[in-house]
């Protein structure tokens, strides 16, 4: 079993039918294997912290695993094409029958995967099983009515919620396998007694990311579960709620596969008397959250290139983007004189993590008042955030720029002040995150430089705003209009 952002025992295709099969054969034992390959990792820019959670999750798994007599093997890969020397050769030097794994969608790991099932099976004996684990339905099992993938995401909600509501099997929860004979742990007693490198790259506070974000699919299920038994049944009017009560964060679990979206809409629809499609207000929102991430996994398995730096829909990559690097470095410190947006980015710096609300509004200020690609701000979100999940992160990042599928109309441009004004009202968030302005009253924090007299906010250790919001919303419609013409 090659395990990947997969890192579970519970409701997991590729384990559950590895041991399956282990039963047929005449060795009877599951082996798993995770390859730590991080110039391929830094090549996608994963963040740091993301990959000290799947470390510290996988350090974890090994001790669920050994409870099942299953050995995990953990190897390193100096470059991305050497992961696949180094899984052929392992399969060959333990004389492995089958291997398994659950299918991830990105063009560059297709081809990854590719070339690994290639090299595996121009060997005699050797089988290969690839499963759809990562969503509750397969992508290519969601066309159209004309067999194209979708590019609504109202079309794609309904066709989604149609399958899932009629058909159980999509719902269906896998148990925990079954363990390996008693003897495997003598077989592979060296792999049991081995442990997993560390990694701490990050310069963050380790013991502050541990509480934040405890690994192992138990902390997952106990986040899970108070979610679902506390916060779900109100969770439409809480949902943009920046109070630290009040999110969720289960996100890190679900990006990296310590939760399967299964679990989560399992859970949900058993809390609403089995159904998804009616039924409780808070449980639908929250679902429907989910069929956001189900949808731009489906948009980048049909429509690919959104995986190569390209906009989906094309004419929007003749956008004349600006090439501030200042203003770009400003907004990635959170220095732009617009205290909600200042206080988004500093809590990503500060923790891997931003409320979804003040990801929307960090992404269109980028876009929208700076001019800037949206592809610089994908990237960095990828390269700090500890639940970055691509194909998610790109088409929210094409959605803020109007750049992507049922993206945000082009002429929509959030207003920080009255967005701040609006679901952060009394200054809480920003004061936290933006400590300079602690001292302010509710009225001045949003907007400081208009709300005070210059004297006043001469004496603040703050910056004023980087850019006028209306004349950077002017420029930025009448540049979009101009692409339109084009087209």
């Amino acid at each position: 079993m090659w395990f990947r952002n997969d890192l579970r025992l519970r409701d997991n295709k590729a384990l559950y039918a590895a041991a399956a099969r282990a039963k047929l054969g005449s060795k009877k034992s599951v082996i798993g294997l995770f390859v730590i390959s991080e110039k391929e990792w830094a090549s996608h820019d994963e963040a740091p912290i993301k990959i000290d959670f799947w470390i510290r999750n996988l350090v974890v798994l090994k001790r669920s695993l050994e409870k099942l007599h299953i050995p995990l093997i953990v190897k390193k890969a100096a470059t991305g094409s050497q992961v696949v020397e180094l899984i052929e050769s392992t399969v060959k030097g333990m004389d492995v029958s089958h291997v398994f794994w659950n299918v991830e969608y990105m063009v560059d790991e297709m081809r990854r995967d590719a070339a690994v099932l290639k090299a595996l099976t121009k060997n005699p004996g050797i089988y290969v099983e690839q499963h759809d684990d990562q969503g509750v339905v397969p992508p290519k099992e969601m066309k159209n009515k004309i067999g194209e993938g979708h590019t609504s995401f109202e079309s794609f909600r309904s066709t989604w919620n149609t399958l899932v509501e009629t058909d159980p099997h999509y719902l269906q929860l896998l148990p925990v396998p079954e363990a390996n004979p008693i003897e495997a742990k003598q077989l592979y007693a060296e792999y049991f007694n081995a442990s997993v490198p560390p990694y701490h790259p990050h310069s963050l506070d380790m013991s502050e990311i541990e509480q934040l974000y405890p690994a192992g699919e138990d902390a997952a299920h106990e986040r899970l579960r108070a979610f679902i038994e506390n916060k779900i049944m109100r969770y439409h009017l809480t949902k943009d709620s920046l109070t630290e009560e009040d999110d969720t964060k289960l996100s890190p679990y679900l990006s990296n596969g310590v939760l399967s979206t299964r679990q989560c809409v399992a859970a949900a629809r058993a809390a609403n008397n089995n159904k998804i499609i009616v039924g409780n207000e808070g449980v639908r929102t929250w679902i429907k959250e989910i069929i956001w991430r189900e949808f731009y996994r489906h948009v980048l398995v049909f429509y690919p290139r959104v995986c190569k730096n390209r906009a989906f829909k094309p004419p929007t990559d003749s956008i004349r983007w600006s090439s501030d690097d200042r203003k770009f470095q400003i907004w990635c410190q959170g220095k732009t004189g617009y205290p909600i947006i200042d206080a988004g980015m500093r809590q990503l710096n500060a923790t891997g993590y931003m409320h979804s609300r003040i990801r929307m509004l960090v992404a269109c200020f980028l876009v929208k008042d700076l001019l800037i690609s949206w592809q610089k701000g994908e990237k960095y979100f990828m390269s700090h955030l500890i639940d970055g999940e691509f194909s998610f992160n790109n088409g929210s990042w094409q959605w803020c720029a109007s750049t992507g599928a049922e993206s945000q109309p082009y002429f929509r441009v959030f207003n920080p002040v009255v967005q701040s004004q609006k679901f952060d009202p009394v200054g809480d968030y920003i004061r936290h995150w933006v400590p300079e302005l602690k001292g302010l009253s509710d009225k001045q924090v949003h907007d400081p430089y208009h709300a005070m007299s210059a004297k006043e906010f001469g004496k603040l250790t703050y910056p004023k705003p980087i850019v006028d919001h209306s004349e950077a919303r002017k420029k930025f419609v009448e540049e979009y209009k101009r692409v339109l013409v084009q087209k």
